[in-house]
């Protein structure tokens, strides 16, 4: 009896001994006594003050020090926000900027300060390359009742629907920043114009004449539209709605216009280059939480042969988040890859990185030590992958284990307070054979771990474009 209490004590003891040092062993969601405290030798952020904000492409900064340490200072990179265009109009929605040059054919939706159905409207770019800028024609014909009509003038120069063009219709367009003055060909004056009629020899003309003379269902007060050029005294061009080229008296009532415009061309609308170095940090929201990422390579190169800076995320994001997969450990087609991917927010300077893995493996390390001859690998088959965000490889995990657990820019390891779902974090490189993936344990292990499993986290990594 004795000797079986000497035996069932040692049992205990052993079991209380693994349950203290691997706090995992025995149930995949124990915590550690000590979880959710701060990380042992990181840095707590305190903002000490806004530099600048970024812009669509030009980064931004941060100053922090720390609450622990008061000789600690560092500047976060925010980054540039890119351009957004969610309206159609080929202007940036954030600085209003042009984006890109407009091909013929392709519409332009703009904001006009007409009342009802005109308060937007859609004009065709009929000429890409029109005296330094994009000829942009309306795409219907604004009737008489709310424009002007040409009046009883001598020509085009004094007519009503030059001074409404210029001085009402143009202030109103949202893209009367980007409008190119210039001087009509048919003048008579050394005044530019913003907005125009066309020309009878332009509407004519076997490159616009598919747009300028396509007929239209006719309504009160546009059934034509006028030209800028005059046929004789109080007289001028107009086209009729079935496409046929007239000549009417300028007190008509039943012409509208159709305006058109010089759009200018787009600038070099060049991102902001930067060099990074070992140790820059910047940030990037994922799934609206907002974490830090630290270079640790300013010189990676991935299987397609690109290089880059590779940041890793400062700290471990847990696998209540995203797990792994739920049946299948091939990185490209997990679950992991497709929330990490379809989550991150702001994307700009961030390179499309070749993550295909090549090689399962079979082996595990301790103790803080990793080396690939722990490992027995075997070729697999996968379906090539490129993700601007993703999880480094058993391969990468090898070549920068001084960066494994180390987190928020600690000096040293200090990846010891794991908690319910960051057990561990994940690699992207499978084990050979079963539903298992590789993980950096908080123990100081590279290990396998169940693919569903929600103790253990993950920590993103991404490559930014580096300046030559």
């Amino acid at each position: 009896m004795k000797r079986q209490n000497n035996i069932r004590a040692a049992g205990v003891m052993a079991a209380l001994f693994l349950m203290c040092t691997f706090p995992s062993f025995g149930s995949e969601t124990a915590t550690p006594s000590n979880a959710g405290s701060p990380v042992s030798g990181g840095h707590v952020h305190d903002l000490v003050m806004e530099e600048t904000e970024p812009t669509c492409l030009m980064n931004g900064s941060r100053i922090v020090t720390c609450r622990l340490c008061q000789d600690y200072r560092e500047e976060i990179v925010l980054p540039m926000l890119g351009h957004c265009d969610g309206d159609g109009d080929f202007l940036c929605d954030r600085c209003g900027e042009i984006l890109e040059l407009l091909q013929k054919g392709e519409k332009q939706t703009v904001k006009t300060e007409l009342p009802g159905e005109w308060g937007e409207m859609i004009f065709t770019c009929i000429d890409e390359d029109y005296k330094g800028g994009q000829l942009l024609l309306a795409d219907k014909v604004i009737p008489y009742s709310i424009c002007s009509g040409f009046g009883a003038d001598m020509g085009y120069d004094t007519s009503g629907i030059r001074n409404w063009l210029n001085l009402q219709f143009a202030d109103g367009l949202s893209v009367s920043d980007h409008l190119l003055p210039l001087r009509l060909s048919e003048g008579n004056d050394s005044i530019s114009d913003r907005v125009f009629c066309l020309s009878l020899a332009e509407v004519r003309s076997e490159p616009y004449k598919s747009y300028t003379l396509q007929p239209w269902m006719p309504d009160t007060g546009s059934r034509f539209y006028w030209t800028s050029t005059m046929s004789s005294e109080n007289h001028a061009y107009l086209v009729q709605y079935n496409g046929h080229i007239a000549a009417e008296q300028t007190t008509t009532m039943e012409a509208g216009i159709r305006p058109a415009y010089v759009l200018k061309k787009p600038g070099e609308n060049t991102t902001q280059d930067r060099l990074w170095y070992t140790g820059d940090v910047q940030e990037r929201t994922i799934a609206g939480t907002t974490y830090t990422f630290r270079c640790i390579d300013p010189d990676y190169m991935d299987a397609a042969k690109r290089r880059g800076a590779l940041f890793l995320c400062d700290e471990i994001i847990g696998g209540d988040r995203a797990v792994y997969d739920m049946a299948d450990s091939s990185w490209s087609g997990s679950s992991l890859r497709l929330w990490l991917n379809t989550s991150l927010e702001n994307r700009e300077n961030i390179m499309d990185t070749a993550t295909t893995v090549c090689y399962s493996y079979t082996g595990a390390t301790s103790g803080y030590e990793t080396a690939l001859n722990r490992f027995t690998k075997a070729a697999v088959r996968s379906v090539d992958s490129s993700d601007k965000l993703f999880c480094l490889s058993l391969e990468e995990a090898v070549r920068y284990r001084d960066s494994l657990w180390k987190l928020h820019g600690a000096d040293g390891n200090n990846y010891v307070n794991a908690g319910t779902y960051t057990m561990g974090y994940w690699l992207r490189t499978p084990v050979t054979g079963g539903k298992r993936a590789y993980q950096v344990s908080w123990d100081g292990r590279v290990s396998s771990g169940e693919v569903s499993s929600q103790s253990i986290g993950f920590r993103p990594a991404f490559v930014a474009y580096q300046s030559e």
